[in-house]
């Protein structure tokens, strides 16, 4: 079986405070995008995991790690062959890994008949990532707590013109919560924010990244992407997750593809869209 693995962006981000389990309390708005890894999964005899690049373990891995999780449930089923064809680069903010471990759980989940009910999809992937289970359903999703919390909600992002610039910067998700600032957000309602969505209206402050004062800081360069995405007509620019990908949506498709132009000699730039 050859499934797609499908990237997110994050609609704002407001973090609230850290939990007793360090983890953080969040407020987010998870959009799926359709950039993807793609996913080649086959029954095998011995156990194989392969990808097309050499920066990814392929030992200790998302993809792994969903194997394992179900083989736990599951005792019964075969080893399987695993390849990851990766697109998504990883410490991106667009939750690559994450994806890719979910969409291995489900995909098992119908190569052996498995018959996992979406309620047990969604608890399995809580252990590979705080991100996993927003992809058992993708789409556009609000997200609490951990980001675990989810509602699905329809029909509320008009523009169909994404870009994502990618520099070549890592950015690790553990030290960006520990220097990131605590700001009190505890005013911002997921009414307010779903308010907002359905006037079309992408406010820099309701959906502003609380990542952003550390990412920029440290890496001015990523701060001045933002900007440059903005004054090229992006309605609306962001940093995705804790970086360091930053994306622009579109109005207009002439704007978003001036914007690829500009970005493109520099930069990845990739043109996508809400899936």
């Amino acid at each position: 079986m050859i499934v797609n693995s499908y990237a997110k962006i994050n609609i704002g981000l407001h973090i609230l405070n850290k939990r007793e389990d360090n983890f953080h309390n969040i407020i987010t708005i998870f959009q799926e995008i359709d950039f993807c890894d793609q996913i080649s999964i086959e029954k095998s005899d011995n156990f194989i995991f392969k990808s097309n690049v050499d920066w990814l373990d392929n030992k200790n891995n998302t993809c792994v790690k969903a194997f394992e999780i179900v083989k736990q449930e599951f005792p019964h089923i075969s080893n399987v062959k695993i390849f990851l064809k990766k697109n998504v680069p990883t410490n991106a903010g667009l939750g690559g890994g994450s994806s890719n471990g979910t969409a291995v759980i489900k995909t098992l989940n119908k190569l052996f008949s498995l018959g996992i009910s979406t309620k047990k999809l969604f608890q399995l992937s809580k252990k590979i990532s705080a991100d996993s289970p927003f992809f058992i359903e993708g789409g556009t999703q609000f997200g609490e707590g951990t980001g675990d919390k989810l509602l699905c909600i329809k029909d509320v992002l008009n523009e169909r013109y994404i870009l994502l610039v990618l520099p070549d910067v890592k950015i690790n998700t553990k030290d960006a919560y520990k220097k990131c600032l605590l700001k009190d957000k505890t005013n911002i309602k997921f009414a307010e924010m779903l308010d907002e969505l359905k006037n079309n209206n992408l406010s820099s402050e309701l959906f502003y990244n609380d990542f952003e004062g550390y990412v920029f800081k440290t890496h001015p360069e990523i701060g001045k992407i933002k900007l440059k995405i903005l004054d090229l007509g992006a309605k609306y620019a962001s940093l995705s997750g804790s970086g360091s990908t930053v994306f622009g949506i579109f109005s207009k498709k002439e704007d978003m593809l001036n914007a690829y132009q500009s970005f493109s000699p520099h930069f990845s730039t990739i043109i996508t869209g809400p899936k």
